[in-house]
């Protein structure tokens, strides 16, 4: 089989030719159908120094494939399987808890202490056929498509965004990265009563887009967000909440100027460096709330957004600017620096 398999510590990836794999007695074998193009595998692919950070945290050796964001149907199923049946339509939790852990044993096991990474720490979908850990397969009703399916696991971080957020009716939320995740949060936002949304990033193609969903769009290289924001919000003295998805360590210079008092803030981007917060007046005087977010809540999350998806709350495939082969993923993975989500679909 056909896999889009990254070879070393160097950019670029290779499409090789692989033996289909064998389930073990816990595995299930996923015709991939279609899959999408995450920042993560975008890093991996440039060989940056957010790939190397994270590569290090979860235990990445080479060769691997790439990929972490996928539907398909199950073909085949280990011996120790009860849960899953040949013929499903699942998508795949990338977080792969331990089960052992105290954080799984009381409800946190999507950040547990023995981690895997789908993707990362265990082969990836970006290939004709990939193995799954029975643990991490969402079945996908017929009802939603392959594609929708394969976007289940990137709009599930924006579904926890605002989850964690605070979100009252009619609050006023800012939101710094307009890539795909920014742009399913928007839609989210908008679908569970936000009253005006406003998406802050520094590439017009993303405000653009943003456009779609977003109430105000700002590119803060040639506009004064902080200002803007604060006519938007002189009532509150600021927004009622701040996403911040860019993962810019310079986004956080100005973040909290926009946030009005007893303001939310949820991080969800990994900056590739350290960031500097004056915590007196930031955080402390500011009254200000600030929570941190690694993936989806296993199953909680996934629940909620099939829920908002099924009854056409939010669409979902609205983000998806771009669709390729695997044998162009060199194209795909060029056109990443001028697009939305991008999927890999099976010929």
């Amino acid at each position: 089989m056909k896999a889009i398999v990254k070879t070393g510590p160097q950019r670029g990836a290779e499409l090789r030719e692989v033996a289909r794999p064998i389930p073990g007695p816990d595995e299930v074998l996923i015709d991939v159908r279609a899959a999408a193009i995450c920042g993560t595998d975008i890093h991996y692919y440039e060989w940056n120094a957010a790939a190397k950070n994270f590569s290090a945290k979860f235990g990445l050796t080479f060769p691997f494939t790439l990929g972490h964001e996928v539907c398909g149907d199950v073909i085949e199923v280990g011996s120790d399987v009860r849960k899953v049946s040949v013929g499903q339509k699942v998508s795949v939790e990338t977080h792969i808890p331990c089960g052992r852990c105290y954080q799984c044993h009381t409800g946190d096991s999507h950040n547990c202490q023995d981690m895997k990474v789908y993707g990362t720490s265990y082969s990836g979908c970006f290939s004709e056929y990939a193995l799954v850990p029975e643990s991490v397969i969402f079945p996908i009703p017929d009802s939603i498509s392959y594609k929708e399916g394969s976007l289940f696991e990137p709009a599930g971080v924006a579904m926890r965004a605002v989850e964690e957020s605070g979100l009252k009716p009619g609050d006023t939320v800012v939101i710094f990265g307009s890539g795909a995740i920014g742009l399913l949060a928007m839609q989210i936002f908008k679908a569970s009563g936000a009253g005006k949304v406003i998406a802050v990033d520094i590439d017009n193609y993303k405000l653009d887009l943003a456009k779609r969903y977003a109430d105000v769009t700002i590119n803060s290289m040639t506009e004064d967000h902080v200002k803007i924001i604060g006519q938007h919000t002189s009532l509150r003295g600021g927004a009622d909440i701040v996403i911040e998805l860019s993962g810019s360590q310079k986004v956080y210079e100005t973040m909290f100027d926009c946030l009005r008092l007893e303001g939310h803030v949820v991080t969800v981007g990994h900056p590739a460096g350290e960031v500097t917060i004056n915590i007196t007046q930031n955080v402390n005087t500011k009254g200000a709330t600030i929570k941190g977010l690694f993936g989806r809540r296993i199953w909680d999350t996934w629940y909620k957004l099939l829920s908002l998806v099924e009854n056409k709350r939010i669409d979902i495939l609205d983000v998806v600017t771009h669709e390729y082969s695997f044998e162009q993923f060199e194209e795909a993975f060029a056109q990443t620096k001028n697009a939305g989500k991008i999927l890999f679909l099976k010929k």
